[in-house]
């Protein structure tokens, strides 16, 4: 049931689950190097950066029905293709190509001019502080409430990505 919540969310879409942290330097480059793929197939995807969402590790964990994911993890109209050791394979057989065909678009390799490819933006309600702007009007006293627009970073998808 929740594999067929997947497919149907993630229908005519590419998502790479990413992260953006750095520290790990393998699975950075590891990372890197499945967009670079990505990106010479003109592939245009949907990045999940598990470093700005905690819940997507959770979701990754459900997804993969393992308790230990490795980074970067490709699915394919909601179904999962691999890491980065398959989706490698898969290129160099030539099978990548044939299974991103009906994904590729001549404005994948593209930058979006609003974000610069992060596909992520300062929050237009919060301005990034995580805070809401409205006043609690039955107090004296400013009672800072959480944003509902943004993430935890105060930052919000970019709606032209």
């Amino acid at each position: 049931v929740l594999f067929q919540v997947y497919v149907e969310r993630e229908k005519g879409r590419v998502v790479l689950y990413t992260t953006s942290l750095g520290i790990v330097r393998e699975t950075f480059t590891n990372c890197m190097k499945m967009k670079q793929m990505l990106w010479t197939n003109m592939v245009k995807y949907e990045e999940a950066d598990l470093f700005r969402d905690t819940e997507l590790q959770t979701e990754l964990r459900d997804r993969t029905d393992s308790e230990v994911v490795t980074l970067p993890q490709l699915f394919v109209d909601g179904q999962h293709i691999g890491g980065v050791d398959t989706v490698e394979r898969l290129n160099e057989s030539g099978e990548l190509r044939r299974i991103l065909e009906p994904y590729q678009c001549k404005d994948a390799c593209v930058v979006c001019t609003y974000c610069g490819g992060f596909q992520r933006l300062l929050c237009p309600v919060c301005h990034g502080s995580k805070r809401s702007v409205h006043r609690n009007e039955f107090t004296v006293e400013f009672v800072a409430l959480k944003c509902a627009k943004c993430d935890v970073f105060g930052m919000i998808r970019c709606p032209h990505c």
